[in-house]
């Protein structure tokens, strides 16, 4: 979907789109990815053969190309997306050739060569609030019409998600006005503790469905689409939401730490990020069938310019200070009729990290998983064994020596006590889990005999 007429077929000449797809223009074609670092295009080049396609199981799968199983560093390569579009690794080695990732920016065919080419990049006004908010609301709207077009075989309608943070309440409350009506909530972050937007959605008029965080464990091999997505799998829990998101756009807030905070160093175009967040649905979404939007990405690459927005005296009055402010998000969210108190307080993380010995794959997974390691010579065991249970052990007192110190305020105790857990609970498994969750993944490609549609 584009910021634009269906059926004008303008996704190539635009800088707001999202999924992907291709468009034709004479002698040439353009394959258009998504304007975020949370989908991406691959190819793969090999002899007179040119490959393209979304979704990276699918092109190993037509081609035939195998990984190398015994590359330790698959999740290094593709976190590297959070360094920006200049620094990324690009190139994936495989039996048959490298495969190039192609984030944000297009790809053109002429005939005889493939190249990758910059999406436009208009300049656009965002020297006020009023502008800035104008632009992300007016986007969604077009991007609304776009999307559930009736000229569409298959047309779209908005989903939101709500949470008691910042971003996705941001993006909720813009939504509204291009037609958003229902979202979904998951009932916990990652510790447990309540993260329900369900207040928040209640002042702004909203449906809201409940999801449990947790219970896509009881979905057998749930892991393997996100791990194959980009070799750490974090969004997992999205899976609990699966029938809902079918048919959906399912409109994000990933990035908004970075777009919508004061404390952001890296103001260049190239798309810097915190972390990899919501990479990992880009395989999970061409399998349930939905869009993905992440809202914040649209004019980024003014970030510059959207930061000093941010610290500017018009805002003033809506920046609490401290680490975790968003002044653009507070007042967009409270002028939508939310009060202060109900969002915005803590952060409050929601990602699975399967690298955590104490957070690893279910046993349905482990018992297919272990096999396999064994079986390519990879150092797997059948179990944890007991120093697995002596460094979780240490972990948990490191853990309470990490509350402790932050319960009588000494800070760089507690985070030098944090960074020791996290070394003790690291699982050294972890590292092969992108090419066996890729193997699995790439699986019903193959019984298709062919590469899927894009979508």
């Amino acid at each position: 979907m584009w910021d634009g007429e269906f059926g004008e077929g303008e996704l190539d000449r635009t800088d707001i789109v999202f999924g992907s797809g291709a468009r034709v223009r004479g002698d040439h074609v353009t394959f258009v990815s998504s304007a975020t670092t949370v989908d991406r295009l691959q190819t793969l080049e090999s002899g007179d053969d040119i490959w393209i396609s979304n979704s990276l199981p699918c092109l190993l799968a037509a081609t035939g190309a195998e990984l190398d199983r015994t590359y330790p560093h698959y999740f290094r390569d593709f976190s590297s997306i959070r360094l920006g579009l200049a620094r990324y690794e690009s190139q994936l080695r495989t039996s048959r050739g490298p495969v190039r990732l192609v984030y944000f920016n297009n790809l053109t065919w002429d005939g005889s060569q493939l190249r990758v080419v910059p999406k436009p990049g208009p300049a656009r006004d965002f020297s006020s609030f009023e502008r800035y908010r104008g632009f992300l609301a007016t986007s969604l709207q077009r991007l609304a019409r776009n999307a559930g077009d009736t000229a569409r075989r298959h047309p779209y309608h908005l989903l939101g998600t709500i949470s008691s943070g910042y971003d996705s309440p941001t993006v909720t409350a813009l939504a509204r006005e291009a037609g958003l009506r229902d979202v979904i909530s998951f009932e916990s972050g990652a510790n447990g503790a309540s993260d329900s937007g369900h207040e928040i959605a209640n002042r702004l008029g909203l449906r809201v469905t409940v999801v449990p965080r947790d219970a896509w464990r009881g979905t057998a091999l749930a892991e393997v689409p996100f791990l194959a997505a980009d070799a750490k799998g974090e969004d997992v829990y999205f899976t609990s939401a699966g029938s809902t998101l079918s048919g959906a756009v399912l409109l994000t807030g990933y990035h908004g730490d970075k777009a919508w905070g004061t404390t952001t160093t890296s103001l260049g175009p190239d798309l810097v990020r915190g972390d990899q967040s919501g990479l990992s649905l880009t395989e999970y979404r061409l399998r349930v069938g939905f869009l993905h939007c992440p809202v914040p990405f649209m004019g980024i690459r003014q970030i510059a310019d959207i930061h000093r927005l941010s610290r500017s005296a018009e805002l003033s009055r809506w920046d609490v200070g401290g680490d975790y402010t968003r002044p653009i998000c507070r007042r967009i969210v409270e002028e939508a009729g939310v009060p202060r108190q109900l969002f915005g307080i803590e952060k409050k993380a929601s990602s699975v990290l399967f690298f955590r010995g104490s957070s690893f794959l279910t046993p349905e997974a482990l018992s297919e998983y272990l096999p396999w390691l064994e079986a390519h010579a990879l150092g797997g065991s059948s179990g944890p064994g007991w120093g697995r249970v002596a460094l979780d052990a240490l972990g948990g007192v490191a853990r309470g020596v990490e509350r402790l110190a932050s319960a009588v305020g000494l800070r760089a105790a507690a985070r030098v006590a944090r960074l020791v857990a996290n070394q003790l609970d690291r699982e050294p498994r972890f590292r092969w889990l992108f090419p066996w969750a890729t193997e699995l993944a790439r699986a019903p490609y193959a019984k298709s005999n062919g590469p899927a549609t894009m979508r």
